[in-house]
């Protein structure tokens, strides 16, 4: 997994982001499987996918290199997220291109993510 620098993360796994990062990063199953990663879509006409750190462990995700661009405890969280995102987006470029917007930004290894 390759990691946005200035990660955007909810109030609520804000608390707990480093231990949240690490387990993700492990890929091991750990009592952070119910929160919620934010990431840039591997479909060209989608923009973020929002999964749990359960599902990035998926077989189909192995080997596939997630940019993981939002951290939230909960689904309810992740949307907010996806919503000050696209704020940011329109305010930096003028429109909600979001993925573009997070390709042109720093990716780096998790050890590295400014929380």
């Amino acid at each position: 997994m390759k990691w946005l620098k200035d990660l955007y993360v909810g109030e609520k796994a804000g608390t707990k982001a480093p231990r949240l990062l690490r387990a993700a990063e492990r890929g091991k199953k750990s009592k952070f499987d119910k929160n919620w990663l934010i990431v840039l879509s591997g479909y060209p006409k989608a923009q973020l996918d929002l999964m749990s750190v359960k599902e990035s462990r998926n077989k189909a995700y192995q080997g596939e290199k997630l940019s993981v661009v939002g951290l939230a405890a909960n689904r309810a969280e992740a949307f907010a997220l996806v919503e000050k995102m696209a704020n940011d987006c329109l305010k930096a470029t003028g429109t909600a291109e979001l993925k573009a917007y997070f390709a042109g930004q720093p990716l780096v290894n998790w050890r590295e993510v400014s929380v």
